[in-house]
């Protein structure tokens, strides 16, 4: 941040210990208390099980990610607060709302170190609930009264939208490239982390393109290092169902990496691949071949040279202990097991 070689060397720059996203919750502890009082709020409902199976995935902890993206962005730009707190809130549900959607498309047994919420209570309640978090949302933001922020969002969650039916379109192609892969991310996850960063465009509009190049950076390096827990050896690591997504034919970077460095892995996905996906049996020695082919291992380095990027696009905000956390939570994007 401050022109030292281990800053602004990509080959130097390493995660700090999971202190630093400690340090950073504790910065904004009492704005975090604010979101987390507002998404119970937001959450309850007259309407059946409604507030039972939301609480069954943000009651599971969670990281908090956007939420702590959008409070430490608006203290670090004298943002309002109350702006920054609707943000967090819409984007933590809108993020839940994914969660639910994505378990039930696809079939997901295990979210968070629990049973998925489809596997409790079955796959029509827990794709209406995500919807009704997609609503609460929309209603959390539009309450602001800022029309900027009402109108970023629905573009994000449109780009959100894109992103999921690209994935989805692509499952089973075994010539994905990694530029198809990107593409996806992109969309379905760094565009709301992005969004939150920049506390929903709300910053000044000095900070607003530094904090959108740093949201998208961690929200790739986040979804990258979200891919290489799902090569995983086991479920208990990984806080969910691993090795699904080559099941369901999708080919994310590490594996992506692993065919650039052993071609022939290309041709043994293209041969087990089949209009469902692939066998259990077919799956576990693909992930084993990725691993020994590095993939998992190059990934984490692109992510690496993400979080340095992200860190880079801070030197356009004011020095302070909020710029500082977010530096600390660009670098533990990359730097976790769950």
């Amino acid at each position: 941040m401050n022109g030292t070689s281990e800053q602004n060397d990509p080959g130097t720059l390493r995660p700090r210990p999971r202190v630093g996203e400690d340090r950073a919750l504790a910065l904004v502890a009492a704005e975090m208390r604010q979101v987390e009082e507002r998404l119970v709020e937001r959450m309850e409902s007259p309407v059946g099980p409604i507030p039972q199976v939301g609480a069954h995935l943000l009651g599971a902890g969670g990281k908090r990610l956007r939420p702590l993206l959008a409070v430490l962005a608006c203290r670090a730009t004298d943002t309002p607060l109350d702006v920054a707190v609707a943000v967090g809130v819409a984007g933590e549900l809108i993020h839940t709302a994914t969660l639910y959607h994505d378990d039930v498309v696809d079939d997901g047994r295990v979210r968070r170190g629990r049973p998925a919420a489809r596997m409790v209570f079955g796959n029509g309640i827990v794709v209406l609930v995500g919807d009704f978090c997609l609503a609460r949302a929309l209603e959390t933001v539009t309450a602001t009264g800022v029309l900027p922020v009402v109108q970023s969002l629905a573009a994000t969650v449109t780009e959100m939208a894109e992103g999921e039916v690209a994935q989805l379109e692509g499952a089973g192609n075994p010539d994905a490239t990694a530029e198809d892969y990107f593409a996806v991310i992109d969309r379905k996850t760094a565009s709301l982390i992005a969004w939150c960063a920049r506390v929903g465009g709300a910053v000044p509009g000095r900070y607003d393109e530094a904090l959108q190049t740093y949201g998208r950076a961690v929200g790739r390096a986040f979804q990258i290092a979200d891919d290489v827990l799902d090569c995983a050896v086991a479920e208990s690591v990984a806080g969910k169902s691993v090795g699904h997504d080559l099941r369901e034919g999708k080919l994310t970077l590490p594996v992506l990496l692993a065919c650039d460095a052993d071609p022939s892995l290309r041709d043994l996905i293209r041969a087990e691949l089949g209009e469902t996906g692939m066998s259990d049996k077919a799956s576990a020695e693909i992930l084993e071949r990725v691993r020994a082919a590095g993939g998992v291992d190059l990934a984490r380095a692109h992510a690496s040279g993400l979080a340095t990027k992200a860190v880079a696009a801070l030197d356009a905000l004011p020095p302070s202990p909020y710029r500082e956390a977010l530096r600390d939570l660009a670098l533990f994007s990359v730097d976790r097991l769950s």
